[in-house]
């Protein structure tokens, strides 16, 4: 019995025919391969108390509650059919080109090209958008 040890209770360790062996073993080999002999004690002495951490824990750890089932993906709009997008855009882009029309009529100089411009980007914004929708 080891000493600080209530009676009855096991030793949490290796066990007295391991420890005899490596004992045995040292004496036999002699102190050259002392180093040796410690080192695979050690690594047996190691995988036992793992073993003994991992019966531990599988015995107290509760199990883990299973997995909810992943909610079902939201429900896709399904299309209408018809595409409102040219017909917004081209809503917008008159209600745009008007208040530039009016601030291009309030320059100085050649307010024809300018407005000729403007409308000419408006009308290309359109028409490149419709030709990269079909």
């Amino acid at each position: 019995m080891l000493v600080g040890m209530p009676e009855g209770a096991e030793a949490e360790g290796p066990s007295m025919d391991d420890v005899a062996g490596s004992i045995a073993a040292r004496r036999a080999l002699g102190p050259d391969a002392e180093e040796a002999v410690i080192r695979a004690f050690l690594e047996r002495t190691g995988q036992e108390i793992d073993r003994r951490v991992d019966e531990r824990l599988a015995r107290t750890q509760p199990v883990p509650p299973p997995m909810p089932a992943p909610a079902p993906p939201p429900p896709q709009r399904q299309p209408s059919g018809v595409d409102h997008t040219p017909f917004v855009l081209a809503i917008v882009s008159i209600g745009a080109g008007i208040p530039l029309t009016g601030i291009a009529t309030q320059l100085q100089g050649s307010t024809l090209i300018g407005i000729v411009i403007i409308w000419a980007g408006l009308v290309l914004i359109n028409v490149v958008y419709g030709m990269r929708r079909h």
